[in-house]
């Protein structure tokens, strides 16, 4: 599933900061983790929180539907 990203001010501000290795490894380790989970029963979206394996916390909004995440908040950053 390709899955087309929106981020929240938040999530864009402490992306900006960050190499752009740092985030393309946050959004290809979020939707490989979103894709590779089974859809719910029924429709509409899904809201949750995923520790992706570089360490980072992602609340993410989903509609699976319409293949589309909004990033909600970002942290743990690793030190």
């Amino acid at each position: 599933m390709a899955l087309q990203f929106t981020l929240s001010q938040q999530v864009a501000r402490l992306l900006s900061g960050c190499p752009a290795t740092v985030r393309g490894r946050v959004l290809r380790e979020l939707s490989q983790r979103l894709s590779g989970s089974q859809p719910p029963p029924r429709r509409g979206l899904e809201v949750g929180v995923l520790r992706l394996p570089s360490g980072f916390q992602v609340s993410y909004r989903l509609d699976r539907e319409r293949q589309r995440v909004e990033m909600l908040d970002l942290a743990g950053a690793p030190g």
